[in-house]
C-alpha cells in the first residue's frame, strides 16, 4: 500500500520487468549518491544518471510507486540540516518525487517551505512552485509561497502584491488574501502586511527550526519599524 491507500493488483512478467527496471534506476542513482557523500566529494557534483523526466518515462506505470521511496528519503532530511548542498539535494529529490507522481501535492508544499524558510534558497522554492502551478493551478496555496518569497527574500512588495492578487482570486482562498493584496500595493503599508504574514505563518508552522528563523525575521522586521 503507498502513502494514498492504493492496493497495488496481481502484475504480469512485462509490468514486474518495467518496476524491476525502474527500480533499479533509482539504486544506481542512490548507490552513486552514497558512494559519492562517502568519498568527501559530495552528492550534487555527480551528474545524475537520469533527469526526473527520463526517470518518470522509464517507470512505466509505477511512478507514484517509485516517487514513494524518494520522498520517505526526503521526508528524513531535518530542517536544520539544509546548508549549502543539503538544499540541493533535497530540492533533486523533491524534484523526482513531483515528476514521477506530479499529483503529489504534498511535496509541493514541504519542499517549498523548506528550502525558502529553512534553507534561505528562495531560487530553488521558485522553481518548485513554478512547477507546482503547472500541475494544480487552481491551488491558492503555491501564488500565496510566492508572494511570500517575494518579499520575505527579495523585499520586493510590487511583485508579492501580484502573487497575492493571483492567489486571492482561487477557489477556497481566505477572504483576507485580496485585501492583503491591496495593502501590499500601498507602499506606505507594505512592511506591516509583511508582519502579518509572517505572524500568520508561525501560527501554522510547527517545524522548530521553521519557527526560529521566522521568529528572529519577525524580530528584525519591528526592530526596524
Amino acid at each position: 500500500m503507498t502513502r494514498r491507500g492504493r492496493i497495488a493488483g496481481p502484475l504480469g512478467l512485462a509490468s514486474v520487468t518495467m518496476l524491476a527496471g525502474a527500480i533499479l534506476a533509482v539504486g544506481c542513482l542512490t548507490a552513486l549518491e552514497a558512494r559519492a557523500r562517502a568519498a568527501g566529494t559530495g552528492a550534487p557534483d555527480l551528474p545524475p544518471i537520469f533527469t526526473p523526466h527520463q526517470l518518470a518515462a522509464l517507470s512505466g506505470g509505477f511512478g507514484p510507486a517509485l516517487a514513494d521511496i524518494d520522498w520517505i528519503r526526503a521526508a528524513a532530511v531535518s530542517a536544520d540540516e539544509l546548508d549549502g548542498a543539503e538544499a540541493d539535494r533535497l530540492y533533486e529529490l523533491i524534484d523526482r518525487v513531483t515528476s514521477l507522481d506530479p499529483t503529489f501535492q504534498p511535496a509541493y508544499h514541504q519542499g517549498a517551505l523548506l528550502l525558502s524558510v529553512a534553507a534561505g534558497r528562495p531560487d530553488l522554492s521558485d522553481r518548485l512552485l513554478a512547477k507546482a502551478r503547472k500541475a494544480f493551478p487552481e491551488v491558492w496555496t503555491f501564488p500565496f509561497y510566492q508572494s511570500f518569497n517575494a518579499f520575505y527574500h527579495r523585499t520586493d512588495f510590487p511583485e508579492a502584491a501580484r502573487y497575492m492578487a493571483v492567489a486571492a482570486r482561487m477557489r477556497g482562498a481566505p477572504p483576507y488574501l485580496g485585501a492583503l493584496a491591496e495593502r501590499f500595493a500601498d507602499e506606505t503599508r507594505n512592511r506591516e502586511v509583511a508582519r502579518e504574514l509572517v505572524e500568520r505563518l508561525l501560527r501554522v508552522t510547527r517545524d522548530p527550526v521553521i519557527r526560529q528563523r521566522l521568529q528572529e525575521r519577525l524580530r528584525t522586521m519591528e526592530n526596524a519599524a
